[in-house]
């Protein structure tokens, strides 16, 4: 049974240096801009560095070995980023208002949310300002944009991702990019979008298991805990699916394919491909939607992104709905969650967060005792 714990102290550093000298080479680039939060989340403060913005060196040990200060020559206004709380850097091509919804060509620091969960959230992201002359795409800018994803993939690829946009594959700009990205790339002008971006950042697919998922028996088992539900979660929807509406986990195979399904055929069901899940993540989180109180969830995780943006690896999830009488904990639907980790808890594939843990240690508190049961901000 292992942990999530936080990663080795000099792993951290390594991993924040690296981050420090990617966006410092970014950052004397004269034709930069950083950009703070998002349109999604309604704002966003732009940062005009005109190659006049540097990072001071790191003034912290331990965990805040990654925080870093952002200057302006001559100004008195700054920014502090925390590069211990990114899991990865972005270089993403997508539509941007910013641009009247042409191409931008950003690098994206990639944060962690709860319980350091990678999420594909940015608060931070750095952008050519100006990737376009007289209306058209600027090729030297897009090719050393290229370039640098390339070098800095060729030194971290774990670290790493490449993207462009649908929309922008396939969108009037669409044909000069790809042009630049093979240029960058040296891949034959011909080739597909899914070969050149292979070529810098080569995608991690989940690894799909043969024959029968080995989590089988914890699914099922899960899947009849009492007030639980079964939670799809992607961008912008969340499908919920109450577990005793759902007739356990049937397999079928045709033409040598193996699918899964959950739920019966003429009730509510969905169709996973559980062979590609590779770890179970027993979790306890305070979240507002339980008044503060913990939220107790199996995490069934892939080794690559699900497109959740909340927990960008959890495929789905399955999590007590009332584990709280008024303020006091309901041991008869909380136990059982317990008990289903204490069985499996010696797979490899099994894992829990320290809050968990501790629940199993000592009990499961009340709504108000919340007191070293809430995670630290992250």
């Amino acid at each position: 049974m292992t942990t999530r714990p936080e990663p080795p102290a000099d792993d951290l550093s390594a991993q924040a240096q690296f981050l420090h000298e990617v966006v410092a080479r970014w950052l004397a680039r004269p034709g930069v801009t950083v950009a703070c939060g998002r349109w999604a989340d309604g704002a966003i403060s732009e940062i005009v560095t005109q190659g006049e913005a540097h990072l001071l060196p790191s003034l912290y040990d331990g965990c805040f070995v990654g925080v870093r200060e952002l200057r302006l020559a001559g100004q008195p206004h700054h920014l502090h980023i925390d590069f211990g709380r990114v899991h990865r850097l972005a270089y993403a091509v997508a539509p941007s208002v910013c641009l009247a919804l042409k191409p931008s060509f950003e690098l994206r620091l990639l944060t962690v949310g709860a319980g350091g969960a990678p999420t594909d959230r940015w608060l931070v992201s750095l952008m050519l300002a100006s990737p376009y002359i007289d209306g058209r795409l600027d090729e030297a800018a897009a090719l050393q944009f290229f370039r640098c994803a390339a070098d800095d993939a060729s030194r971290r690829p774990d670290l790493i991702e490449l993207s462009v946009d649908p929309a922008v594959q396939a969108g009037p700009v669409g044909s000069e990019v790809l042009r630049a990205l093979c240029r960058a790339t040296g891949v034959d002008g011909e080739t597909d979008w899914d070969e050149a971006l292979g070529a810098i950042a080569p995608p991690r697919p989940p690894a799909a298991t043969k024959g029968d998922p080995p989590m089988l028996p914890l699914l099922r088992e899960a899947l009849a805990l009492r007030d639980a539900s079964l939670v799809i979660f992607r961008d912008r929807v969340l499908i919920e699916f109450k577990t005793e509406r759902l007739a356990g986990v049937q397999r079928y195979e045709e033409a040598g394919h193996v699918s899964w399904q959950i739920g019966d055929q003429h009730d509510h069901h969905c169709h996973l491909s559980l062979g590609v899940v590779t770890k179970v993540l027993f979790s306890a989180e305070s979240v507002s939607c339980k008044g503060g109180g913990l939220n107790y969830t199996a995490w069934f995780l892939t080794a690559g992104p699900c497109g959740n943006p909340y927990r960008r690896d959890a495929y789905f999830s399955i999590v007590l709905n009332r584990p709280y009488t008024g303020n006091d904990p309901r041991p008869e639907v909380i136990d059982p969650v317990l008990a289903l980790f204490r069985r499996f808890k010696h797979e490899p594939w099994v894992v829990a967060d320290e809050t968990f843990l501790r629940v199993v240690r000592e009990g499961p508190p009340g709504r108000q005792q919340r007191t070293g049961y809430d995670h630290a901000p992250t």
